[in-house]
């Protein structure tokens, strides 16, 4: 049975007329020229139809240039691997203004930026209010009804994570309707809702190996249950001023993990454990891959592509680096933190930091002279050691140069807008990870949940097993949820986010992990990169070129951010609505915190 993969689908007509329609004030104006009586007469119409919602929800790395920045986060918009550049995974060349506490985004977008835009949610009510006009049987018509309402329901969870209360709407708004004028539906009510739009895509998606070529299953459904339950779940536990239970939630998304779990996807394996990992994200193809559940491809004969890998490689887009907060998370060999393992060689150099730790890291994270560009090619002079500040080329700011999805063939890069490196979306080590997470807030995590979950995937690596009753200390760690997070999560549940944080690094998860964990203020933790060695770096001038730490470590904003990155618990676990949008509907009201710049 092959593996589901997605191919971009041909644009119609239909589909175009809406999406042009005006999309400010929550897509108040009617749908001209749509109400086509003849047009909702069979399953063709309702195909069409839904082939243009495709490129919407599952952009992988975006297409053609793929250079625009994402509103309101301001990371690339190919977001899967570039939205950690808003974390205290990644330092950018030029700080993000949302982790440095600035972004003022809903003062000067117009109505509808910022997240706050329901056009996408328009176009499916206006499907779910006329898929039923026509005379077809409904066993031809399900998938497609399925495939709305996963949509839908991705839709308003990203909008609940942006904004928490968001208005729900069931049928399209037009300009008289009453919803114009809505207040913000309460964020339990929303996520109900969310919920059994999941239960009911589920029920009506055809199972894996049943749908049409090109189009979701079962199993994506029941991936992203898992998702929208251990979000909503743990932020209820950890958010709780909200006076919301999350265990119904935990347990969805925990009963979902189980039945992906019990089907036939295992983690990825290649010829070596020194590049299993790495090569995952580096493929033109991930059919018959048994750990991508759901991917993008970007193929030929498509003529569609997007210039991911040839940015990527040049280190471009973002002109970035990986944190020593990052760095310092991973393991040694013997499964040891580095602050308690004899096996660490300390951080003298990147180079005897990167000696006898968890592969990953080095699959991640370049040692100099390893995924070297071919000489003469744009960004060549990237490699073998990074561009720091004062050297020619894209920058690294903080000397760590990010490995994860490079992708080693001058082909892709000279194809620009028709690369065809394929984006996996949905990946089991996800699902595993999520389990063991939901578990163990469920008071229900034994060794027998940590063998089926963090340990096959520390197996990949051949990293040691995780034992529940003998996890190492980390002091260091529990130091950093004492100092900026007022809490300190237990051994077990630490070593659960820990193999969350490395295993999925670099896939723009780690804003929502700090989010739902009210962890925020790790953004907090000082940014900075690598031991710096004058001796290969000799032009490299310091104090003029790069600013280090006491201790020797590079410092990229020591003199655009010399107060560092902050984080206002008060209002940053929330996005703030355009004040335009609240002009024009006195009903709404502002999230806390944001009602001027000053706040």
């Amino acid at each position: 049975m092959k593996n589901y993969r997605i191919k971009i689908i041909a644009i119609s007509i239909l589909a175009l007329l809406i999406y042009s329609c005006n999309d400010d004030f929550m897509e108040r104006y009617p749908l001209d020229d749509i109400n086509d009586e003849n047009f909702w007469e069979t399953e063709t119409d309702l195909e069409l139809y839904c082939n243009n919602l495709y490129a919407t929800y599952i952009r992988g790395f975006s297409y053609d240039w793929a250079y625009r920045s994402m509103s309101p986060w301001g990371y690339n918009e190919a977001t899967i691997p570039y939205g950690d550049a808003i974390t205290d995974n990644a330092a950018p060349q030029n700080y993000k203004k949302v982790a440095a506490n600035e972004y003022i985004g809903y003062i000067t977008g117009a109505s509808g930026s910022g997240g706050w835009n329901f056009s996408d949610i328009r176009r499916l009510n206006y499907f779910l209010d006329n898929y039923n006009r026509g005379d077809i049987e409904f066993d031809k018509i399900k998938a497609y009804l399925g495939e709305v309402y996963y949509f839908k329901a991705y839709d308003y969870f990203e909008k609940v994570k942006l904004f928490g209360d968001v208005p729900w709407l069931s049928h399209v708004v037009e300009v008289n309707s009453s919803e114009v004028m809505a207040a913000r539906t309460p964020r339990a009510e929303v996520m109900d809702s969310v919920l059994h739009l999941m239960n009911m895509a589920i029920e009506y998606l055809p199972v894996k190996g049943d749908e049409k070529p090109g189009r979701i299953n079962r199993d994506v459904a029941l991936h992203l249950k898992t998702r929208i339950g251990l979000y909503e779940g743990t932020y209820r536990k950890y958010h709780s001023d909200l006076g919301l239970d999350g265990i119904r939630f935990l347990n969805e998304a925990a009963s979902a993990c189980e039945a992906l779990m019990t089907g036939e996807y295992n983690l990825y394996e290649s010829a070596s454990v020194d590049d299993d990992y790495n090569s995952l994200f580096a493929q033109y193809s991930y059919s018959g891959n048994s750990e991508i559940i759901l991917w993008k491809d970007y193929s030929a004969d498509d003529n569609l592509g997007a210039a991911f890998s040839r940015y990527y490689t040049q280190n471009l887009r973002e002109k970035w680096g990986a944190t020593r907060s990052l760095i310092d998370e991973y393991l040694c060999a013997d499964g040891k933190p580095i602050s308690v393992s004899p096996l660490f060689q300390g951080k003298d150099s990147i180079q005897a930091e990167m000696l006898n730790r968890d592969p990953r890291l080095t699959q991640t994270i370049c040692r100099f002279g390893e995924y070297a560009l071919a000489s003469g090619v744009m960004g060549a002079n990237n490699t073998p050691l990074p561009n720091l500040p004062g050297l020619s080329g894209n920058k690294c700011p903080t000397g760590y140069r990010i490995a994860k999805w490079w992708l080693n063939d001058p082909a892709d890069w000279d194809r620009v807008t028709r690369g065809e490196q394929a984006c996996p979306i949905f990946r089991y080590a996800e699902v595993l990870l999520n389990y063991a997470e939901a578990k163990y807030e469920l008071g229900e995590c034994s060794q027998n949940v940590i063998d089926n979950t963090v340990n096959v995937i520390r197996q990949r690596v051949n990293m040691p097993a995780l034992s529940i009753d003998n996890i190492p200390a980390d002091p260091v760690m529990d130091s950093n949820y004492s100092r900026y997070c007022d809490y300190v999560p237990s051994p077990l549940l630490r070593e659960i986010r820990r193999e969350r944080r490395i295993e999925l690094a670099f896939e723009n998860f780690r804003w929502d992990d700090l989010m739902r964990w009210k962890a925020g203020k790790f953004l907090e933790i000082p940014v900075e990169g690598m031991k710096f060695v004058q001796n290969q770096f000799p032009t490299v001038v310091v104090d003029k070129d790069i600013y280090l730490s006491s201790e020797g470590y590079i410092m990229p904003y020591a003199q655009t951010l010399p107060n560092g990155r902050a984080f206002d618990e008060s209002k940053q676990y929330l996005f703030p609505i355009p004040m335009e949008d609240l002009v024009l509907n006195p009903n709404l009201v502002q999230n806390p915190g944001w009602n001027s710049v000053t706040q």
